[in-house]
């Protein structure tokens, strides 16, 4: 008997988007091992959306690379020059679409998916599924905290301990400056909050389950974060903890 599809199996495919090849610049240093590379989508209806893939240095000074960018954009020479791809990791349930074009690329790194995405997505490459116990080449380095699957989606929170940085993909939005009017408009009416914060689809998916998000929002709150990344919209630098407990303050006990 052929599995149900998920809410969100079935809306993928018709909201994918295009790569937007003319901007590529090179990765940002944030702290002393952690580093952000910035790329934008064209979505469906011509709104651009940044999205942006988080780069640690392991202590093996190999790279951790979280939501692995556009191959054919490209760019990566800057990345190689930090260390090499050793780990790769899929984060959520939506940030898939460019693995199998970045591992060809980089076929020595393991990959890493947020839970139930194997089962879910077919033509992903051979890899492991996160728990909460990271991997040990992380150990002491990074510290995970999973939402779901719930209804066919999860995400994996990651906690930089030496920088002391939340590093979130979908739960949270935070896409205060948006050049063109245009796109300001129809993010809005899509329900991407003006303030950092969970958008309409992080509700509608990862939220839906009300207890569960609670367990998961505190398990972050216990982390001691001051920084906050996103991969959709700018870096949360000023009273990250307040900030995130206000924005969820709807889902926590």
């Amino acid at each position: 008997m052929e599995q149900r599809r998920s809410l969100a199996d079935r809306l993928l495919p018709h909201i994918r988007p295009t790569r937007v090849t003319d901007f590529a610049p090179p990765p940002e240093q944030v702290d002393a091992r952690l580093w952000v590379m910035d790329r934008r989508l064209r979505m469906p209806g011509g709104p651009i959306l940044p999205s942006r893939t988080t780069l640690l240095v392991l202590p093996s000074g190999g790279l951790l690379v979280v939501s692995p960018p556009a191959v054919e954009v490209g760019g990566l020479e800057a990345l190689d020059s930090l260390g090499r791809v050793q780990h790769v990791v899929v984060p959520n349930s939506f940030h898939y679409l460019n693995a199998r074009q970045f591992l060809a690329r980089y076929p020595g790194a393991v990959f890493w998916a947020s839970p139930g995405l194997f089962s879910r997505v077919s033509g992903l490459p051979p890899g492991n599924e996160l728990t909460e116990s990271a991997p040990a080449a992380w150990s002491g380095v990074v510290e995970l905290a999973i939402l779901g699957p719930t209804r066919g989606v999860s995400e994996v929170a990651l906690f930089h301990r030496e920088s002391a940085t939340l590093i979130l993909t979908d739960l949270a939005f935070h896409m205060v400056r948006i050049a063109r009017r245009f796109d300001r408009v129809l993010w809005r009416l899509s329900g991407v909050p003006s303030e950092f914060g969970p958008s309409r689809t992080s509700r509608t998916f990862l939220l839906r389950d009300r207890a569960l998000a609670a367990t998961f929002l505190e398990r972050l709150l216990a982390w001691p974060f001051r920084r906050v990344l996103v991969a959709h919209g700018e870096s949360l630098e000023v009273d990250a903890a307040a900030v995130f407990r206000r924005a969820f303050a709807d889902y926590l006990r």
